[in-house]
């Protein structure tokens, strides 16, 4: 796959990156920094800040932090890239529920979803993560705000957007699987709407040390793929929403109610 406009990538990240060490940089200074005119700063500058990563002022740029990024105001997410971040303190405290199970040097397959787009900032707190996902999107995501080490089924990200061939669920032990589901049906299986993610997620239950589902608040279901069943899940966080529906299939299935708040309730499997 070409390169392309790395080095325009390569120079925004790291304005990115200088902007979130120092908490607050002047124009001049990333210029002579950088190698690059005023202008083109000023250019970049604007472009970082419609993706929320630094707040402009006159003549430089100060830090927005992960939990800023997450909480600003619609508009920065307008693009079709950011489509998924919305602003919802409910969906915020969900990510930090998540997050809570990741330590660092855990190697994780992220799902797609709205909720896992929303957890990836919150992991530059994190060290030495492997990041495994089928979603290029969010990959590029990761490497934006993580120095975690990111694998595309299919190939590595590299520096540059390059994907080099190789099977990470051969190569890497999942400690964790953070996934989406749409429901939990009549069999006790998890089901989610799009089959092509089915295979897939089979797969990486059946592997992974620990799984965690999360089920977002939902609307009407118009498919349903199964990819396995509740007893292999270590930790279920539902909806509010969800509660009702699930929460006696979920303590019939040796699941304890573990936490609550005013979002979401959190399960764990008692075998």
């Amino acid at each position: 796959m070409a390169r392309v406009s790395s080095a325009l990538l390569k120079r925004r990240l790291e304005i990115a990156e200088i902007v979130r060490i120092r908490g607050e940089v002047k124009v001049e200074e990333l210029s002579e920094q950088l190698q690059v005119s005023n202008v083109t700063i000023r250019q970049d500058l604007t472009y970082l800040e419609q993706q929320g990563y630094l707040k402009r002022f006159f003549g430089g740029a100060s830090y927005i932090s992960p939990e800023d990024f997450i909480n600003s105001t619609p508009n920065i997410f307008s693009c079709q890239r950011y489509s998924g971040i919305k602003t919802d303190s409910g969906d915020v405290n969900f990510v930090k529920t998540c997050l809570s199970y990741i330590n660092d040097g855990d190697t994780l397959f992220l799902s797609h979803g709205r909720l896992i787009r929303k957890l990836i900032p919150f992991l530059h707190n994190k060290k030495s993560l492997k990041v495994i996902m089928n979603d290029i999107n969010n990959a590029q995501l990761v490497k934006e705000f993580s120095d975690a080490e990111v694998i595309l089924i299919g190939g590595v990200l590299l520096e540059g957007n390059v994907l080099q061939n190789n099977n990470p669920l051969t190569q890497f032990s999942i400690s964790h699987f953070i996934f989406e589901f749409s429901a939990i049906n009549t069999n006790n299986h998890l089901v989610i709407e799009n089959i092509e993610h089915q295979k897939t997620y089979q797969q990486i239950l059946k592997i992974a040390d620990h799984t965690i589902g999360i089920l977002p608040p939902q609307e009407e279901i118009c498919d349903s793929h199964s990819i396995g069943k509740l007893k292999h899940m270590d930790v279920v966080i539902l909806s509010r929403h969800a509660v009702t529906e699930y929460h006696q299939q979920l303590i019939d299935s040796n699941f304890k109610q573990l936490a609550v708040n005013k979002y979401c309730v959190t399960y764990h499997n008692l075998l």
